[in-house]
């Protein structure tokens, strides 16, 4: 077979063929010798640059660095061909501008201290703002189902990762140190973090078993998500597949407001590079000429579009209009910030220009060149400036001059000079096009690969301007030796990897090759991009695309469901069914056939409004049960990213990354009900939590309410604590509160190894005086009754406190409702809780002499109440961040141990404030009074009131607490035993005596250990 791949970028036959890698110098990087004045470490082996003068080699495209024993050693391609060594292009999902802390670029290898970038949420890919043009989309697919696949044969391999490693990373070849934070080295595998130095990962097996995580990591074979939320979200850069793009060039930037952004890690040193991005987006927004253009798409109907990456870059070109040199030496527009261009007494900055598209929207690459520069060290110094590796003779520079709107051109010969350049841009830096050299338009050689083939070698085809893809088709079956195959079953595919992955079918008329003559005078950089695939055509039985629906009115049948969301959509978006309705939450799962019409509807029902309330929307990704592995239990995670500060989000990228990124769900966006509706369909699979006590009981709540629709109507529940008592957490030994640095990786391989553990659970309901409410034990609904003639229902997990407790719990909790801003640390919350408890000392409470206002039931005996200001009624043995108020009981108390699977309720009586310090001290226990499974309390006034730390003031009447028929199934993390070092001393030869001197000893010392 042949193995010569040819690029498409000028129409030459370039080898990129990862077969012939041996013979190319380096993997095309260009190396030349370089002195270092500081400590400088081998981007190959991680060691130090030793020497006085030109220590090592580096190359000057990509600065990769290296000692010159380690050229021939070489594994990773220059940035220049790293995305021709790309099969499968991916794009990445790009978080919002970020600074990140000891990380190197992956583009152009440098430092990305105190520099705003951008950080892929699925891979671990950093970017500088100005490397987002030449950034390699080789992100993890995370939903590659195959329909009529063999789920035995199926086998995974490495998504390797270079570089941003742990600092204590080991090589799982040679089980030495690859991890540092000097340069950018060694590789990871995003899916079993398997990490390796970048001369031993070639030596390892190609085969990813997911690592320890494997039993409870989503497969990606198991997924299907034609449109993700990455995509319709509108960040910085495209973020999914685009279905379909109807033309080859950039369009023109859109102007419609910017959608709301997700929640994102609050950067407070970056506020310098937010004003700027604030200034060029009201740039964007209050153009003539994107006025004009968001009345030409009013008027012909098109959908508003969000901020990408074209806006990006199109504000950028609007602030370099008002300075184009002053910002560019102060480095704020170079490809890497932390190296600003050099001053103009060093030498002579050159603005170069790709192409009209790039000149349109003022994004262009600016070098420095000393000011006797000949023509041909400009453009060698312009082509690495757009990472392309080619010879410069082929190349040539003309000088750009706008008069009127109009653009004209001049070539530059060997007697043009810098200086006379200067003079007639009138003292500001030159505007050079970088244009290649036309000799023979007619022909050439665009590269062609292969979907449908184990093989990632592409085929160079020789064509010219009068062959149709369809010929095209015809030939790249020939060259792939599939010539028993009809090629009216096959289309071609033309993608372009400019910022994501833009692809379109081609008409079996159009002819590619002019179509590339076109885009090489618009950009030579897109044109690099561009490249060709032969696949079969689409099978009309495609994964559907899922979308949820909520905020929409309760209680409502599904017909009625139906009707609402079909008069907000038009024809052209309408969805194919109803999958499920929930209606008690307002909510409905539409699917659609086709995707273009999914994307249309998200645009029109994401600003949508319905009594008054803005619609949630997003899409769901769908498991394919018959790939899922038989010894598979997949981890569904909850992530409440308004819980512990700024931990919550942190913890959400995290887990995204450790796990499929489509089994991690964030509480902000619909609640756990579309993660419920995603795994309702599993056997069996466990969840984890992350939030505070009122987050799981949310969770708890939502899965009883929908557990009857679900296989699995219990699964087993880990929580991560991220709240202020997370009082749950403890009993099940997960810890009072996740700190910063925690190795989240070791949190999720114990619970795998978590025991499952029952948790009681109780219906509150507050009666009204007068009337009397039988309690229905099967009830687990957590939402209040309607109507003013019934009661207050309640599900509670923890405890229930009336009094001293409730009233200080009120107090915080109006205090965070008036300034919740303030309210985003864990150790400010409970200095405020510390606040409101002093605050109260020696005053005179509305809780004083609290037993002569309450009579208490329970198991139909009555309990004789001593002096008191608070009553607790618990389920668990913690309560207030830790505190035991129950006590630990001995073998002569009348009361047994608190359990929260005993099916008993412990009654605690407080005495005051002080008393509460004193338990929270563990000076002091509370009041015991009685151990019960049913208790009736009778209230003759109003009085502070709190369910599992909710509060509010309850009216004067009855409170029914009774055990609920259901018990929420919950993980509780093992103990694991310290295994001791052996120190005895080995006993030479192996006779028997000997061997029973060893035994003897063996249990001589089980026996003092037991002793």
């Amino acid at each position: 077979m042949d193995n010569v791949a040819a690029s498409v970028s000028f129409g030459r036959q370039v080898d990129i063929s990862a077969d012939t890698e041996s013979v190319d110098t380096y993997h095309h990087h260009s190396f030349g010798k370089k002195s270092f004045h500081r400590p400088t470490f081998c981007h190959h082996c991680t060691e130090m640059l030793w020497g006085i003068t030109k220590q090592g080699q580096t190359c000057e495209v990509c600065n990769f660095v290296s000692h010159e024993r380690c050229l021939y050693n070489i594994v990773t391609p220059c940035s220049s061909v790293a995305s021709d060594r790309i099969k499968d292009p991916v794009p990445h999902t790009w978080s919002d501008p970020v600074q990140a802390r000891k990380k190197f670029c992956n583009v152009c290898r440098r430092r990305l201290d105190d520099s705003v970038v951008l950080r892929c949420e699925v891979c671990e890919y950093y970017a500088h703002l100005g490397c987002l043009d030449f950034v390699v989309s080789d992100c993890r697919k995370c939903a590659s189902y195959v329909r009529n696949k063999d789920a035995s044969n199926e086998q995974f391999k490495h998504h390797w990762r270079e570089g941003n490693l742990p600092h204590n990373g080991k090589c799982a070849l040679c089980k030495k140190t690859c991890g540092t934070t000097e340069c950018l080295s060694s590789m990871k595998c995003n899916w079993c973090w398997t990490m390796a130095h970048a001369g031993c990962y070639m030596q390892l097996p190609q085969t990813c078993t997911f690592g320890a995580l494997a039993e409870i990591l989503m497969p990606q074979s198991c997924l299907s998500m034609p449109v993700t939320n990455a995509f319709v979200k509108g960040d910085l850069a495209s973020k999914g597949k685009k279905p379909k793009v109807s033309t080859f060039f950039v369009p023109t930037p859109p102007t419609s407001k910017p959608n709301k952004t997700p929640r994102s890690r609050p950067v407070s040193d970056a506020h310098a590079s937010r004003q700027a991005r604030r200034r060029y987006l009201k740039a964007n927004m209050m153009d003539n000429s994107s006025e004009n253009r968001a009345k030409d798409d009013s008027e012909t109907g098109k959908e508003p579009h969000a901020i990408t990456m074209v806006d990006f870059n199109y504000a950028h070109g609007l602030l370099r209009q008002e300075s184009d040199v002053s910002m560019i030496e102060a480095g704020l527009f170079c490809a890497c910030p932390d190296k600003p261009c050099p001053d103009k007494a060093d030498g002579q900055l050159v603005k170069i220009y790709d192409g009209y598209l790039s000149l349109q929207k003022r994004n262009c690459k600016t070098i420095s060149v000393p000011k006797d520069a000949s023509i041909q060290q400009m453009i060698e110094a312009a082509l690495r400036a757009y990472l392309i590796k080619d010879n410069a003779v082929y190349y040539y520079l003309s000088a750009v001059t706008e008069t009127d709107g109009e653009i004209t051109e001049k070539r530059l010969s060997d007697p043009d000079n810098l200086a006379t350049l200067t003079k007639v841009s009138m003292g500001k830096a030159p505007s050079l096009f970088l244009r290649y050299e036309d000799k023979d338009t007619r022909r050439g050689t665009i590269k062609v690969f292969s979907s449908e083939l184990n093989t990632s070698v592409p085929r160079p085809i020789s064509i010219n301007s009068h062959i149709s893809v369809e010929e095209v088709i015809e030939m790249a079956l020939h060259k792939f030796r599939i010539e028993d195959a009809d090629p009216n079953d096959y289309s071609l595919w033309e993608v372009v990897l400019d910022k994501g992955v833009q692809e379109r079918v081609m008409e079996r008329y159009e002819c590619p090759w002019p179509q590339l003559i076109k885009a090489r005078r618009n950009s030579l950089k897109q044109m690099k991009q561009t490249r060709y695939y032969l696949r079969k055509n689409e099978q009309p039985t495609q994964e559907r695309a899922r979308m949820y629906v909520g905020n929409l009115p309760i209680n409502l049948s599904e017909f009625k469901y139906k009707q609402i969301i079909q008069k907000m959509l038009d024809e052209e978006s309408m969805f194919t069914s109803i999958d499920m309705v929930y209606a008690q939450y307002g909510s409905a799962c539409v699917s659609f056939i086709d995707h273009e019409a999914a994307v249309k509807a998200y645009y029109i029902l994401k600003d949508t409004t319905y009594e008054d309330k803005l619609l949630t929307v997003l899409f769901l990704p769908e498991i394919h049960l018959e790939m899922l592995p038989e010894d598979h239990c997949p981890l569904l995670v909850f992530v409440n990213t308004r819980s512990g500060g700024c931990q919550g989000i942190e913890v959400q990228d995290a887990l995204r990354k450790m796990l499929n990124p489509h089994q991690v769900f964030d509480l902000d966006q619909g609640g756990p009900l579309p993660g419920l509706h995603v795994f309702s369909q599993l056997k069996e699979y466990k969840a984890l939590i992350c939030g505070g006590d009122g987050t799981v009981g949310w969770v708890l709540s939502c899965l009883d309410d929908i557990g009857q629709e679900s296989v699995c109507s219990s699964p087993p529940i880990a929580v991560l604590p991220l709240g202020t008592g997370n009082d749950l957490s403890r009993v099940l030994k997960w810890g009072g509160g996740y700190q910063q640095g925690d190795d989240l990786y070791q949190m999720l391989q114990t619970v795998i190894e978590a025991e499952e553990v029952k948790l009681d659970r109780w219906t509150v309901v507050f009666e009204p005086e007068g009337k009397h409410t039988e309690i229905d034990n099967k009830s687990n609904s957590s939402n209040s009754s309607s109507g003013d003639d019934m009661p207050n229902l309640f599900v509670m997990n923890n405890y229930f406190g009336i009094g001293i407790d409730a009233d200080l719990c009120l107090g915080f909790h109006n205090a965070r409702e008036e300034k919740p801003e303030k309210f985003n640390n864990r150790v400010y919350n409970k200095i405020v809780y510390v606040r409101q408890g002093m605050q109260k000392l020696g005053r005179k409470t509305n809780c004083r002499e609290l037993n002569k206002e309450l009579k208490i039931e329970v198991d139909n005996k009555l309990l004789k109440l001593p002096t008191l200001e608070g009553i607790l009624i618990m389920n668990i043995s913690s309560w207030g961040s830790g505190a035991d108020p129950w006590g630990s009981s001995d073998a002569q108390d009348e009361f047994q141990r608190s359990s929260h699977d005993d099916g008993m309720l412990e009654i605690i009586g407080l005495t005051g404030v002080m008393h509460l310090g004193q338990i929270q001290g563990s000076l002091r226990n509370g009041i015991r009074l009685a151990q019960a499974s049913h208790i009736r309390i009778w209230m003759n006034s109003d009085m502070p009131v709190q369910v599992d730390g909710e509060p509010w003031m309850q009216l004067s009447g009855q409170v029914v607490v009774s055990r609920s028929a259901l018990q929420a199934t919950m993980l509780k993390k093992r103990k694991h035993r310290i295994a001791r070092r052996n120190t005895e001393p080995a006993i030479s030869g192996d006779t028997a005596a000997q061997r029973d001197q060893a035994k003897l000893v063996a249990v001589n010392s089980e026996e003092i250990a037991q002793i």
